[in-house]
């Protein structure tokens, strides 16, 4: 037997873990009277302990990431929360392009090496938008890669506003949009499409096409529309990588 009142140690016998053999058990008083266990079952409770955090904190580490990417990727606030599988597709046409773009998602990282992007064409108030939020998710998280989503109305803007020496230049938002690994480009066609404004967007899918980086295109145009204002060579370009999903049907907002 030996006691030790200072550091708590009342008692210490011989004991026996069916682990880790005989082992020496410390009778503790420190408030209530407590016999250690095995330190063998210890050491290995402890060092499981350390590598579920080592497992754990890359996840957590991953997740933040994946949670900053997608608010560093200028989508709209409304819809931050928008996932492919909160789209609701109720009709047999909503049915077929949800489906079309979630099997697009399952193969993204094939898309990402690629390039190959998609057009989501139709009616205002569909989802497209929508969708395209849930394939930056699917980026950001699952293969985390950078996104960007932006209007091309808000693109031509933030280009005029350069001209004023702002601190940024025309060439600076043109590398930020083209270097990106997945860019989402709204509302192409919104607006007549000045010279320049086409130029900038002839310019921006010439060099994700030739960089092999997916372009995700929403427009509210159909194919001939779409056709006159971007041009024949970008639209066939783009079709040569990017299959078409069609949204043919009444808006979502137009619903009482």
């Amino acid at each position: 037997m030996t006691t030790n009142p200072i550091m708590g140690v009342v008692e210490t016998k011989r004991a026996h873990c069916e682990t880790h053999g005989d082992y020496e058990s410390v009778l503790l008083n420190l408030g209530q009277p407590r016999w250690t266990g095995c330190p063998g079952c210890s050491r290995a409770a402890i060092a499981d302990h350390e590598a579920k955090r080592a497992v754990d904190q890359p996840e957590e580490l991953r997740r933040l990431q994946a949670q900053a990417m997608l608010e560093a990727a200028g989508v709209p606030r409304r819809l931050q929360t928008a996932t492919l599988r909160t789209y609701v597709s109720e009709t047999d046409s909503q049915q077929a392009a949800h489906k079309l773009v979630c099997e697009y998602a399952k193969h993204l990282g094939e898309k990402l090496e690629s390039g190959d992007g998609l057009i989501m064409m139709g009616n205002m108030g569909t989802g497209k938008t929508h969708l395209a939020v849930g394939l930056i998710r699917v980026a950001t998280r699952t293969h985390n890669v950078k996104a960007r989503y932006v209007t091309a109305p808000a693109l031509f803007s933030r280009v005029r506003a350069s001209y004023s020496g702002n601190g940024e230049t025309e060439a600076d938002i043109l590398a930020e949009y083209a270097d990106t690994p997945l860019l989402v480009l709204d509302e192409i066609g919104v607006g007549k499409g000045s010279d320049n404004e086409l130029n900038l967007i002839y310019a921006l899918l010439g060099r994700r096409y030739d960089e092999c980086r997916p372009t995700v295109i929403i427009t509210n145009l159909m194919s001939e529309d779409l056709r006159a204002w971007l041009g024949e060579r970008v639209v066939d370009r783009l079709r040569e990588t990017s299959p078409v999903v069609l949204f043919n049907w009444e808006s979502y907002r137009g619903r009482a």
